[in-house]
């Protein structure tokens, strides 16, 4: 029950390794959940112990308490197992839809070298476009709730050319000018066909687990 939490109390899935006392918010191992979800279902969370998301307000009041780092693990299609840390995490209230208020350079792994992208950004789903492009959503086209973000100069392109929009489709590929860093996309097969982590370089991830803990 976080500080300030104003609702009953709530179960978390926890984690012991490296270091132990990890929060679990975010998990994929395969596409029995599906994360083409709206906001009222990323704000209360959804899933269960194989696919979660625990959710925006839960997670809002969880790294409002202190300062807490990021830990995200991923398994690629090759199964190549990659990790990343920061040392400060945070996401703000509804009210600025729950903008990734901090996010530290990372500080240790093998992948994640794009998602300080997602620093500053609001939160988007498909019902709710946040991503500053007004002509293109991408949680839309992704299908994913997420820390979306476009390139301005994709986003003026789209705009003055639609020979540049096919670059925003959904095309199952793991390729995205929306965002580097999607680990709540399509899974749509065996190895996700559209979560992917640094761009194309990590694409296709079988699974992945986010996690947070107080940093001191």
């Amino acid at each position: 029950m976080p500080t300030g939490w104003p609702g009953l109390p709530f179960d978390v899935n926890c984690k012991m390794e490296n270091g132990g006392g990890w929060t679990v918010f975010q998990r994929r191992t395969d596409g029995s959940t599906s994360f083409y979800q709206n906001w009222a279902a990323y704000k209360e969370g959804f899933g269960d112990s194989r696919n979660l998301w625990l959710g925006n307000e839960k997670l809002h009041y969880l790294t409002t308490q202190k300062t807490y780092k990021l830990r995200f693990e991923i398994t690629t299609s090759s199964g190549s197992a990659k990790y990343a840390e920061y040392p400060e995490f945070k996401i703000d209230s509804e009210s600025s839809n729950y903008i990734m208020n901090k996010l530290a350079d990372r500080s240790s792994g093998n992948t994640g070298y794009y998602l300080y992208c997602s620093r500053g950004k609001q939160f988007s789903t498909y019902d709710r476009d946040n991503d500053a492009c007004g002509h293109v959503d991408c949680a839309e086209k992704h299908r994913s709730g997420w820390w979306h973000f476009i390139p301005s100069y994709y986003c003026v392109s789209c705009y003055s050319s639609s020979s540049y929009c096919d670059r925003f489709q959904y095309n199952g590929n793991c390729h995205s000018v929306c965002i580097y860093d999607n680990l709540n996309g399509d899974y749509n097969g065996g190895n996700g066909e559209n979560i992917f982590s640094d761009h194309s370089y990590n694409c296709n991830v079988r699974s992945v687990e986010m996690k947070i803990r107080p940093s001191s």
